[in-house]
């Protein structure tokens, strides 16, 4: 058994090794809606993001103030830029008019 600091250190660093050579080490999968989502600016530009990233806070560069959601995920609006107060949902295929600052995609559940 080890132990003291050493141990620790020299434990995490079997264990790093063993996910190295297994593969099973630092794998990153960025799962992703599937269609666009389209938003239009406070100075009326229209903004898109393409198989936008699910489950990331995403901020807008100028105020969003309308959304179509051309993706097969919810669109969560937010009135914040952490994605935290007054959250208003948009459907795959739907349309909203709200003023907010940033937005998350998640995935829709069948069920």
């Amino acid at each position: 058994m080890l132990t003291g600091r050493g141990g620790v250190t020299a434990a995490a660093a079997a264990l790093a090794a063993t996910a190295l050579l297994t593969g099973q080490a630092f794998a990153t999968t960025s799962a992703q809606a599937n269609g666009t989502f389209y938003y239009t600016d406070l100075l009326g530009g229209s903004q898109q993001a393409v198989n936008p990233t699910l489950n990331t806070c995403q901020l807008v560069s100028i105020l969003g103030t309308s959304v179509s959601n051309q993706t097969d995920a919810t669109a969560i609006l937010y009135t914040d830029t952490s994605c935290a107060l007054l959250a208003n949902p948009v459907s795959p295929g739907s349309t909203l008019t709200f003023v907010f600052k940033s937005y998350r995609m998640v995935a829709v559940h069948d069920g």
